[in-house]
């Protein structure tokens, strides 16, 4: 993280969370409790947010049945608020699945178009 931000180039830790098949990638429902999230996965991560990283990518599928780039519980509570995360969580590529959902629980960034991020989010707004 230090590294490639000495350089002046934001970085991005990737892909949060939960983010453990390729098969159906972008639908399956990765079912985790919130301690198996603080003590297996979010370790890494806090890591990253310690050293100063900038950005976050949330991932293609769904934790505990809503996706990964508009759920509250991870992006919005334990990311930013637990965690401490001040910079910005932006998707995967086409890994927005709204606007309004996306937009108020966590994501600030549609990547790599803003497809629902554009005259829609502006409309529900």
């Amino acid at each position: 993280v230090r590294g490639i931000q000495d350089q002046g180039v934001i970085a991005n830790a990737k892909h949060f969370i939960e983010n453990n098949q390729e098969t159906h990638r972008m639908s399956v429902s990765a079912d985790v409790d919130e301690r198996t999230r603080f003590e297996i996965y979010y370790p890494p991560f806090q890591a990253a947010i310690e050293a100063g990283v900038g950005s976050f990518m949330c991932s293609y599928n769904k934790i505990n049945g809503h996706y990964a780039c508009e759920n509250n519980q991870t992006l919005s509570i334990d990311l930013r608020n637990t965690m401490g995360f001040k910079g910005w969580v932006m998707s995967d590529w086409f890994a927005t699945h709204s606007v309004y959902s996306s937009a108020i629980n966590g994501l600030d960034q549609e990547m790599p178009i803003g497809f629902h991020f554009s005259e829609l989010l502006k409309l529900e707004v």
